[in-house]
């Protein structure tokens, strides 16, 4: 699972998909996730083109309008061999859909009203039983490191683009910061190099070089403080600099660590650092991640424009 909750939808009232959609909304952000604008199908005539394995969650209003069964949409969907969760709701009440798919013989499906309330208790608790589903060590691992490769690889964008088209005049001040910064590393590696060769060989192989994570950060709050803009506001003083490195800090330890259960709590050690292995720590890096990258893509789209005018 990567950071966008992808939702198939089969409604052909546009009025009722919105209203319910917006309540759907709100569940998926507070879950930290992003929530892409859902695909709503108003009948199962596409059927046989639609990518199934890239959504995380099926809705489907049981009776269409236009005649189409909500139940044999499922059992098409089912021939396929797609086991995605899936959420049926009707105006005639979830004992009515429940009736409905015994006819049919299908299971693993979920029931609703079409009633607001009890339509999002259901589908809440079905989004959060698909989030439970994969949200152990190897799968938050897996998705923290490809959200934040994409993060950096972002701030490679912005820090080229500034330095190609010496955006708001600040290129060569930006090289400069960059060459002092990387000089003063690699005279520190330099340093190590020589004071480990041939006593600790696990120095060397365990030390990144030059322009890491850690400089490209550095680079974008310098960025941030050179470029007066009230975007950069919230970020300028450090702000960016700091958020950024706990959320680095975060991902490296889950690069290395190790599971282990202590007094029934599930945690997550490294050496002698160690974090609780929560829902609420899942959440809170899927939040972190997302807000630094409608960050960093909002400053990118700003040195764009700014280097296009």
């Amino acid at each position: 699972m990567r950071l966008d909750y992808k939702i198939l939808w089969f409604e052909d009232v546009e009025s009722s998909f919105n209203a319910k959609k917006r309540l759907v909304k709100r569940v998926v952000e507070k879950l930290g996730f992003i929530f892409p604008e859902p695909q709503n199908e108003v009948d199962a005539t596409s059927i046989d083109t639609i990518d199934f394995g890239v959504y995380d969650l099926i809705i489907a209003d049981l009776n269409l309008a236009n005649g189409a069964k909500g139940s044999a949409i499922l059992e098409s969907i089912r021939d396929k061999g797609v086991y995605t969760e899936v959420v049926f709701y009707s105006s005639e009440g979830e004992d009515y859909v429940r009736g409905e798919l015994a006819k049919f013989q299908i299971d693993g499906a979920y029931c609703a009203d079409r009633a607001n309330e009890d339509f999002i208790d259901k589908v809440e608790k079905v989004i959060n039983t698909t989030v439970k589903k994969v949200q152990d060590l190897n799968n938050m691992r897996g998705l923290i490191m490809a959200e934040t490769s994409d993060l950096d690889s972002i701030m490679s964008s912005i820090i080229s683009a500034v330095l190609e088209k010496n955006t708001a005049g600040i290129g060569d001040k930006l090289t400069e910061f960059i060459y002092q910064n990387v000089g003063s590393k690699v005279k520190e590696k330099k340093d190590k190099y020589d004071r480990y060769t041939g006593k600790r060989i696990d120095k060397i192989i365990g030390d990144n070089l030059m322009f890491d994570a850690s400089q490209k950060i550095l680079a974008i709050q310098f960025i941030i403080d050179s470029i007066d803009h009230e975007l950069m506001v919230p970020h300028k003083n450090n702000v960016f600099s700091s958020d950024y490195t706990v959320l680095k800090q975060k991902r490296d330890l889950l690069a290395h660590v190790i599971e282990v259960y202590e007094n029934g709590k599930k945690k997550l050690k490294s050496g002698n650092r160690e974090l609780e292995f929560t829902d609420e720590f899942c959440v809170e890096m899927r939040v972190k991640i997302k807000q630094h990258g409608i960050s960093l893509n909002q400053i990118l789209t700003l040195i764009v424009e700014t280097n296009n005018t």
